[in-house]
């Protein structure tokens, strides 16, 4: 790993830039690996940077891919908690999986010859870790409050998006149940079947399974995009241009690194095989179609 010498943030050993702030990993050596970071596993969700910024755009809904609105001050905490929490339970996981811990039997079945080996599934994870982490993640954390939409006068989210439910909260849980971690101490105990559940949606996911590595980085990728596809729907004010502009710097890091792991463990001409489906935000996939709306 390694810290980067202009915003501090601590950064996978595969990424080449920082997710924080864009800045390369060639400053000369300024850019130092953060050995302290290391031993303790990594966990940059205790460095005291992040708790200081989680929270730095007070327009954002906690609640809210939509970022308008909300209870900011009564639901930072329980917010706060749970972001680092699925970054704690991310990184075990992949520290389980590169020490050849056991996986449930969907671990093993239908997965990518690539994204599924123990060598490439722990960095998929630490990248989500490291999104994750991102301050402008917690909009994306947990499911849409269509209630509050409704409330202030916006749209369903399920009439623009063809998949609301889908958050990062629910993808972490359908690997592994950070919200179990105090009842049980032993991962293993928490591990899920990596189906979504995401209730009364339709059938279309339920063939994603998130051990799949594939189906892991299309999920997340989908989390950011309903919010592309939702805000595009609600005008081209200085607030929509914003949102959109931190979506979409988030989504290059998860792309970015996608691409750094590809590169990094494979020749150009394999490369294609299996590169994950990368959708726009007006895809039939995301957006709900215009007769059903």
């Amino acid at each position: 790993k390694w810290r980067c010498s202009q915003c501090t943030f601590l950064n996978e050993a595969f990424s080449s830039k920082c997710a924080m702030c864009n800045d390369d990993d060639s400053a000369e050596g300024e850019n130092t690996t953060d050995d302290l970071a290391n031993f303790l596993g990594g966990s940059s969700f205790l460095d005291p940077s992040i708790s200081t910024h989680s929270f730095a755009a007070p327009t954002h809904s906690v609640q809210n891919p939509s970022g308008v609105g909300g209870n900011i001050l009564q639901q930072q905490q329980q917010t706060g908690a749970l972001q680092s929490a699925d970054a704690r339970e991310l990184e075990c996981l992949a520290e389980h999986i590169s020490s050849g811990g056991s996986l449930p039997k969907q671990a093993h079945h239908n997965i990518d010859a690539f994204w599924g080996t123990m060598d490439t599934f722990p960095q998929i994870l630490l990248l989500f870790r490291t999104i994750l982490q991102h301050p402008m993640s917690h909009r994306f954390l947990e499911t849409v409050n269509e209630s509050h939409l409704f409330m202030i006068g916006l749209p369903p989210y399920s009439s623009i998006v063809r998949h609301p439910k889908i958050c990062f909260h629910r993808i972490v849980s359908a690997l592994s149940r950070s919200e179990d971690a105090v009842k049980y101490p032993h991962l293993t105990m928490r591990l899920s079947n990596g189906q979504l559940n995401n209730d009364d949606e339709s059938d279309e996911l339920e063939d994603w399974n998130m051990w799949n590595g594939l189906h892991l980085i299309e999920a997340i990728d989908l989390v950011m995009l309903n919010s592309l596809a939702y805000n595009a729907n609600r005008g081209g004010s200085s607030h929509q241009i914003q949102l959109q502009t931190e979506t979409e710097s988030l989504r290059n890091v998860l792309w970015e690194g996608v691409n750094s792991i590809l590169t990094e463990r494979l020749q150009p001409h394999e490369r294609r095989d299996h590169f994950p489906q990368q959708r726009s935000a007006d895809s039939g996939f995301v957006v709900v179609d215009y007769e059903g709306r």
